[in-house]
């Protein structure tokens, strides 16, 4: 490799590094401080870098947060695809699987969580049709492995979406309380892995209430 490539190479991580390094700011920013008082100024003071720079990768601050979105997506597909997780061909202890996955990812990234599932809706109003799209199918792995299992032991479900959406509320509840710190001020102590299995367990025994014998015929 010769010396401009070297070059290259060097100004291409730091230039990765710099855009990282303002993400993160953004997103802490965010989360403490609210989209509404999120400014350019700030953002780049907490990256360590000049307004200048900041902008030469990102011209307005709706910008950055589309990228913390679609980043925050990314970290929790990459969790959801894991080969380990996708190669389980028991759709039960897939769906085990993908909770655990899910609530991990909630607990390990708490700002992207927020990012993700936590901003007020009029802060995604102007957010790409087909970007939001893509943020809902995140879900596709639940509602396979659901319709999975209902088709497997010859089940019905009357919706298997809504049933997914449900599952995922149940888990998205025990994260948010963990985030907030709820358990904690409300002096309710508990084992916090015990208790995320337990949610986990009450939340697939939803699931199973829901089904029936295809043979049932009653409401």
């Amino acid at each position: 490799m010769n010396s401009r490539s070297i070059c290259n190479e060097f100004l291409h991580l730091k230039r990765t590094d710099l855009r990282e390094a303002i993400l993160e700011a953004a997103q802490q920013l965010l989360v403490r401080e609210g989209y509404g008082s999120l400014t350019m100024r700030h953002i780049a003071q907490r990256a360590g870098c000049s307004v200048g720079s900041l902008y030469l990768y990102f011209e307005r601050k709706e910008g950055l947060l589309f990228a913390l979105l679609d980043r925050a997506q990314e970290r929790l597909a990459e969790r959801f695809f894991a080969p380990e997780i996708q190669s389980i061909t028991d759709p039960r202890q897939r769906l085990q699987a993908l909770a655990r996955a899910y609530v991990d990812f909630g607990l390990t990234h708490p700002e992207a969580y927020e990012v993700l599932f936590m901003l007020h809706p009029r802060e995604l109003a102007s957010y790409p049709e087909e970007r939001l799209e893509q943020a809902y199918r995140l879900l596709d792995p639940i509602v396979e492995a659901i319709d999975t299992y209902v088709q497997q032991h010859q089940l019905e479900m009357p919706d298997v979406r809504v049933a997914a959406v449900a599952f995922w509320s149940a888990l998205h509840g025990i994260v948010s309380l963990l985030l907030a710190g709820r358990l904690a001020r409300l002096r309710l102590e508990v084992d916090r892995d015990a208790l995320i299995e337990q949610a986990i367990r009450q939340a697939m025994g939803g699931l199973c209430q829901r089904m029936r014998p295809k043979n049932n015929r009653t409401a």
